[in-house]
């Protein structure tokens, strides 16, 4: 898609994606009108973008413009909200559907509802066979809901509150690759799992199955400079950083990069 028509594609390809989900709630729906502050006047210049810090827009160009695809598949590890804050939907706007991953009930309704083109999984992604584990609601924050035991000893230490752990059922990233894209990898993997990024990725067949971008929560180093665990990995894997916020990492199949 040529960048002049980006804002025109994204506004228009927000509409009936939007419209398919009429059976989402009115609270719901008002919240989010709301937070879109529909009054105010965009410029033609800007940018759409549902994401946490603008890593959809990084990722929309990496995958047309870089990588020259006209219809990327994805899949969202970790989804949640279907609109805010959410890595794929401005894909998903403009013509794009993969599979989000989600073990939130409350989320995966959602996502149903607003996403009727994607398939939803009400699970988690699992490392290796086991097939359910722990999972932390925090109370008033289902973002930061996490399988990680070290990750909610960490929100306990900054206030937060688990308000219950329930067993959740776990899939292998690659079984998930194997039924729900044809063994087909996708074009973007984003996660956002609460600590347990680096994790998964690692679980990743890429010998097999390799994105051509991937947006993993953490950062590409630590203070004092060294690379990440999970940027060292992945660029051991010949990927390259190629955007990324305070928040995510996207990293390019640096095989993939057309001239």
């Amino acid at each position: 898609m040529n960048r002049r028509d980006f804002f025109r594609g994204a506004a228009v390809g927000f509409l009936p994606a939007a419209a398919a989900g009429v059976a989402w709630n009115v609270r719901q729906k008002a919240v989010f009108d709301k937070e879109r502050n529909d009054d105010t006047r965009r410029p033609p210049e800007s940018r759409l973008s549902f994401s946490q810090q603008g890593e959809d827009i990084v990722m929309f160009h990496a995958l047309h413009d870089t990588l020259k695809i006209e219809k990327p598949t994805f899949i969202d590890v970790g989804a949640a909200h279907p609109v805010r804050s959410n890595n794929t939907y401005l894909l998903y706007g403009t013509g794009a559907a993969g599979v989000l991953v989600e073990p939130n009930p409350m989320y995966v309704k959602l996502l149903r509802e607003m996403r009727p083109r994607d398939t939803v999984l009400p699970v988690g992604i699992g490392i290796d066979e086991t097939q359910a584990a722990d999972y932390y609601e925090i109370k008033g924050a289902p973002m930061l809901n996490t399988f990680s035991s070290e990750q909610a000893e960490y929100l306990k230490k900054t206030g937060k509150e688990v308000e219950r752990v329930s067993k959740m059922p776990l899939v292998n990233i690659n079984r998930v690759i194997k039924e729900q894209l044809g063994d087909r990898a996708p074009d973007l993997l984003s996660t956002d799992i609460e600590g347990l990024d680096y994790a998964v990725i690692k679980s990743l067949d890429i010998s097999k199955y390799r994105p051509g971008v991937i947006c993993a929560e953490g950062v590409p180093m630590f203070e004092k400079g060294r690379l990440s665990d999970l940027a060292t990995y992945l660029t051991a894997q010949d990927y390259v950083v190629r955007g990324g916020s305070m928040v995510n990492t996207i990293f390019v199949d640096a095989r993939r990069v057309k001239d």
